[in-house]
């Protein structure tokens, strides 16, 4: 299966990242200034986010909103407070 061609690719990989910088399989540093889609605003490899996820993951990765999830609604509720759209639904 090929993958979708949404946009030409750079001729790197980017095999790793840490804080604001990524780095390709050859080892060349970058400032990563990407801005698209699925961003990740607190920087690669924090040690406090990955502490949280290696938790998370730990007890449970993800499962499906047929069934109650009350960190979901708990993240959902304080997005709605911070964003001053506590009604709002997705």
């Amino acid at each position: 299966m090929k993958l979708f061609d949404v946009y030409p690719l750079f001729p790197i990989e980017i095999v790793k990242g840490k804080g604001c910088r990524v780095y390709d399989e050859k080892g060349t540093e970058y400032l990563d200034l990407y801005g698209g889609h699925a961003v990740i605003s607190v920087g690669h490899a924090h040690p406090t986010y990955v502490q949280a996820v290696a938790e998370q993951v730990g007890k449970l990765g993800f499962y499906s909103n047929s069934v109650i999830n009350s960190l979901q609604e708990e993240l959902a509720e304080k997005l709605g407070k911070a964003c001053g759209y506590p009604d709002y639904s997705l």
